[in-house]
């Protein structure tokens, strides 16, 4: 059960967008600003939404950005997010404020000095996903007393989906690398040298040696691609489950791009349904080079016009219109040649 589409009005960024996604891994590109981890966090907000069943948890999702009552538009309209899933009904619930909103760091939401109206409906699938989101910053790094400190401190600074990832990486792992990670996770252990393991609320990596490196000292890169081992092995992520990932090449060795390219696939090929943002050339680039027939690979480039941001889809990354990773490399061509030719 996949993420099919999503809708957005009134949302952050988005005054009124609306895409279809393939079922496969969906890369996202597109400048600063166009809303690409945004919209990861909209798909993963709404999926838990349709565990809760309360649509009063999407500021918990977006506390950054609550500052300056940028979640809500200024305007008071009515903002609306519905993502769709394949083969599942929706529901919705639709709320009214009265008056401008007033919201803070805290995800509360208060009205005052205005007779406006205001409404914030929320379309969310009737049967529960498994969805994970892994954040562009590390947060296992910090991951001890993190948990307990949200769920006590009214004034945490974080949002959702940085307790979400610290509480679900911290389950216990298989005896057993399941089925679905055979011929991944020995990929994995050969980039980072070792295994991952969890010792009194810290992560570690077990190296092949027997040393063990606390994350507070690993290579960034090296914690991704231990956090990912982590997800697969206590089953966080699995057959029909959804993998939303920003930015999951930053701070990753090149030299292991091309890996961590082929991981991605293996998983796409087990049913996992993934979306990553990028800003890197070389490993948008590596799904086209790694891609078989069958495998589902949709590009996606965000940019914004005169009615705020919309979306431009293609299953080649180079015939994208809008590309401005390519772009780059373009100019980069040129001034290349320029410079050579003086």
């Amino acid at each position: 059960m996949g993420i099919e589409s999503i809708e957005l009005r009134n949302f952050t960024v988005f005054k009124n967008f609306k895409v279809n996604f393939s079922k496969g891994i969906n890369i996202i590109t597109g400048e600063n600003g166009t809303g690409k981890t945004q919209l990861l966090k909209a798909i993963y907000a709404d999926t838990q939404i349709s565990k809760s069943k309360n649509i009063d948890d999407i500021s918990k999702y977006f506390k950054s950005a609550n500052v300056n009552d940028a979640f809500f538009v200024k305007q008071l309209k009515p903002l609306f997010l519905e993502v769709k899933a394949s083969n599942v009904s929706n529901k919705s619930d639709k709320h009214y404020l009265m008056g401008k909103l007033n919201s803070n760091i805290n995800g509360r939401i208060s009205t005052s000095g205005s007779d406006d109206e205001c409404s914030y409906e929320i379309s969310y699938p009737s049967k529960e996903i498994n969805c994970v989101f892994i954040p562009a910053k590390d947060m296992l790094t910090h991951s001890k007393g993190l948990v307990s400190m949200a769920d006590k401190f009214q004034e945490f600074p974080f949002d959702k989906t940085v307790i979400d990832i610290v509480k679900i990486a911290a389950q216990w792992h298989l005896k057993e690398p399941p089925k679905i990670a055979l011929k991944i996770l020995p990929i994995l252990e050969k980039m980072m040298d070792g295994k991952v393991v969890i010792e009194n609320e810290e992560f570690y990596v077990k190296k092949n040696s027997g040393e063990m490196i606390n994350f507070a000292v690993e290579a960034e890169g090296l914690k991704k691609i231990g956090l990912l081992w982590q997800l697969l092995m206590n089953e966080n992520i699995t057959e029909d489950s959804v993998l939303l990932w920003d930015e999951p090449e930053a701070n990753v060795n090149p030299k292991f791009i091309p890996s961590l390219v082929e991981v991605l696939i293996e998983l796409q090929k087990n049913g996992v349904q993934i979306f990553l943002t990028t800003h890197n050339y070389i490993f948008a680039k590596y799904f086209e080079v790694k891609r078989s027939e069958n495998d589902e690979i949709m590009y996606y480039s965000l940019y914004k016009n005169d009615d705020g941001v919309k979306c431009e889809n293609n299953s080649s990354f180079t015939d994208l219109k809008n590309n401005n990773i390519m772009d780059i490399f373009i100019q980069l061509y040129k001034d290349e040649v320029k410079r050579a030719m003086e």
